[in-house]
């Protein structure tokens, strides 16, 4: 018997959508969390309150690590939540870096260094939603996890350091090093991503060709 278009579109709405199927797991709420999570140490940083920043930062990093977790644990690993996670990350690192380039006092921040660390995170995004949009899984790396856990201590090292500098000096040269490497880094893992790229754009020009 042959269903008509009726049935077809009473079975259709009956259905939930894949796309909501698959986005309400644990890892893509987890990944939320850690969202405003951002903007609470976004507001800690703004009014000075360090220390509060500095648990706020933790726990949405604890949520980082989490979330990868659960989704190996369940399968519930997506291709939604594959830019979700990353482009979470970069919301709370970079809005972090940018307010303390705002505090006054040495926080070891440099101007520059926060427009390398925001610009390199915008063009990898950028890449990974062009290659996850065209159906190629484009996951963290190991340098681009190990960048991301070197601006974490980098962003809790000035935030301690905030507070902790008159008492202990000793943390500013830590919290200078933590920052140089997590720029170096920066960089690095940017030019790795765009090598493992390279050949994706090298075939899309070569299919445009007559």
């Amino acid at each position: 018997m042959h269903e008509t278009p009726a049935a077809n579109t009473l079975k259709s709405r009956a259905l939930p959508h894949p796309m909501v199927e698959n986005f309400w797991n644990v890892p893509n709420a987890l990944t939320l969390s850690r969202l405003v999570l951002a903007i609470v140490v976004f507001a800690f940083v703004a009014n000075e309150w360090y220390w509060s920043a500095l648990i706020i930062f933790v726990i949405a990093a604890l949520t980082d690590a989490l979330d990868g977790y659960f989704a190996r644990l369940l399968n519930q690993g997506t291709a939604i939540g594959r830019q979700l996670d990353p482009l979470v990350d970069k919301v709370i690192v970079c809005g972090a870096f940018i307010y303390l380039l705002t505090v006054r006092g040495n926080t070891g921040l440099a101007p520059w260094m926060v427009t390398t660390i925001v610009v390199r995170e915008l063009l990898i995004q950028g890449l990974r939603s062009h290659l996850e949009g065209g159906g190629q899984a484009f996951g963290a790396k190991t340098a681009g996890k190990l960048k991301t856990l070197t601006q974490c201590l980098s962003i809790g090292a000035i935030l301690a350091a905030l507070k902790l500098h008159e008492t202990y000096p000793m943390i500013l040269p830590v919290r200078d090093f933590l920052t140089w490497s997590a720029v170096g880094l920066t960089i690095y893992s940017g030019l790795g991503y765009f090598w493992i790229a390279l050949p994706s754009f090298k075939g899309a020009s070569s299919s445009t060709l007559p």
